[in-house]
């Protein structure tokens, strides 16, 4: 399994969900097994985005699209992010608990 870990530092988080919810990259159609969204506890505008993917090639084909199609438009990016999102792809190499 591999994830693909995105830190978001949003100018208001309402907004941010708001284009989040529309799969403006196409998560949906890329392969994605799951999606976790988390807001930081002590600063409610640093937003989390976990996706898992099957293979490493899926995971980096998504986040290729992601840059093309959401990241490179000024005039998205300009209104929702308060600095550049930053983005890395993880293997998982284990896993304890059934949660």
């Amino acid at each position: 399994m591999f994830t693909l870990q995105i830190s978001y530092p949003v100018r208001e988080y309402e907004a941010f969900k708001k284009v989040f919810d529309t799969d403006p990259a196409g998560r949906a159609a890329s392969g994605a097994r799951s999606v976790r969204l988390f807001r930081d506890t002590e600063d409610q505008n640093s937003v989390a985005v976990l996706l898992d993917f099957d293979t490493k090639d899926a995971a980096t084909e998504f986040l290729g699209n992601l840059r093309s199609q959401v990241w490179d438009k000024p005039e998205v990016m300009g209104q929702l992010m308060s600095a550049a999102p930053t983005a890395r792809i993880l293997e998982e190499t284990a896993r304890e608990g059934t949660g």
